[in-house]
């Protein structure tokens, strides 16, 4: 949370009225085990710097200096891109940037920066620090500060354990004939992640790989924050066709319809550590795999849903195709907690299936899209669009076409 009592900082106007899209992301003060040891061989304190414009920042002849004025290390030839980081050693010795010859208090000081013309860029003021524990924006270059008892210095703030566990691949396509389609309508291959945590998570800076013993095979542009970040409940769709070129969320990794794999990993302080990854076999054409209900451990087929939450289809082999579109009655019913609804289709047409409660209020999209004809079972799991469990009473599903519509009541036990 935000500590205007610990800190203060002041970004100041210049004469030359330039601005620049630079903060301070993260620090440690009082460093005895923590960080650089993979560098210096012991825990030292740092600064994290963070562009969050979209522009490159040029910070060549940058003064850097733990007191308001005297400044003691310069910055060489340096540029941080949009949306990177740049950790500062405050190691107390002149051995060349990004190591500073100053160190940081543990009981609080300033850290301060200027421009090239000695002009004040930050002014930094915090107080008494504790041990190992660092201090940073959440989200990166956000106006809120959260403690980490494991800081992340070079890597996002959202990269903590707490946020990470709630990132999973929840659906994946890899034969992707005539199903769904990209931006530029092209039927690509699509991995899609789910946070089923609290926290948002930016998985820029991430790796996306389809062989785990190259873990870091495709790197997620840091660039766009925006495109990258997962809130709380969301989903985040990567399209697998390797096109990057395309757009940030675009990889450079094409899955397999035969089987392969699927990994995300980070690296951090010299470590890869998948944040999820998963094998899987030989593929039926458009159809995906993916978990249900949503960042549940059950896997199953789908009719693809890329960017929403899932839900089971299957598909029954016939040799006659239903002479009529109907709805029949879901079983079990009553029900607790989940039910089947079995309906037929008797031409290629789009089909919704909707849950409404008694008050004619839609409380759940069970599947929106273009069926073949045939017969088809919808699992339902008993969650209103929101993941919630709804309470017990007596509901109808739905089955709409463009041209006919049909509805059954169902009731849901405690």
């Amino acid at each position: 949370m935000k500590n205007t009592l610990l800190f203060s900082l002041f970004i100041l106007a210049f004469a030359s009225s330039q601005e620049y899209s630079i903060v301070i992301n993260e620090f440690l003060a009082s460093s005895e085990i923590c960080c650089g040891a993979e560098i210096f061989g012991n825990g030292v304190d740092f600064v994290e710097l963070y562009n969050y414009g979209t522009e490159p920042v040029d910070i060549t002849g940058w003064g850097f200096s733990d007191t308001d004025g005297s400044v003691t290390t310069t910055a060489p030839d340096t540029i941080i891109s949009p949306g990177e980081f740049l950790v500062l050693w405050y190691t107390g010795n002149a051995s060349g940037f990004p190591v500073i010859d100053e160190k940081l208090s543990s009981g609080g000081e300033t850290i301060f920066i200027a421009d090239q013309n000695g002009n004040t860029v930050i002014s930094y003021d915090f107080e008494s620090q504790t041990e190992d524990v660092s201090y940073g924006r959440y989200p990166d270059g956000g106006d809120d500060w959260l403690s980490f008892p494991v800081p992340t210095p070079g890597v996002s703030n959202t990269w903590i354990p707490e946020a990470l566990s709630g990132i999973m691949i929840n659906e994946f396509l890899a034969s992707n004939d005539s199903c769904c389609t990209d931006e530029y309508d092209n039927y690509d291959d699509f991995i899609e992640l789910f946070n089923s945590g609290t926290l948002a998570v930016n998985i820029g800076g991430m790796y996306v790989t389809d062989d785990l013993a190259d873990a870091v095979l495709w790197q997620i542009p840091r660039n766009s924050a925006d495109s990258t970040t997962i809130p709380a409940g969301e989903f985040l769709l990567l399209w697998a066709d390797k096109e990057p070129e395309q757009g940030i969320l675009h990889v450079n990794v094409k899955l397999s319809g035969g089987g392969e794999q699927i990994g995300l990993s980070t690296v951090f302080a010299g470590d890869t550590a998948f944040v999820d990854s998963l094998s899987y076999g030989e593929q039926a054409a458009d159809i995906s795999w993916g978990m249900y209900p949503d960042g549940s451990a059950s896997w199953s087929s789908l009719n693809p849903t890329p960017g929403a939450s899932n839900a089971v289809l299957g598909i029954f082999a016939e040799e006659t195709i239903p002479s009529l579109f109907s709805l029949h009655q879901n079983y079990p019913n009553p029900f607790n907690p989940s039910t089947t609804i079995h309906f037929d289709v008797s031409m290629d047409a789009l089909i919704t299936v909707s849950v409404w409660n008694i008050l004619g209020q839609k409380v759940r999209t069970l599947i929106s899209f273009d069926l073949a004809a045939g017969s088809y079972d919808l699992h339902f799991n008993g969650l209103d669009e929101f993941g919630r469990k709804l309470s017990a009473g007596v509901y109808f599903i739905s089955m709409e076409t463009m041209n006919w519509s049909a509805t059954r009541k169902m009731i849901l036990m405690n």
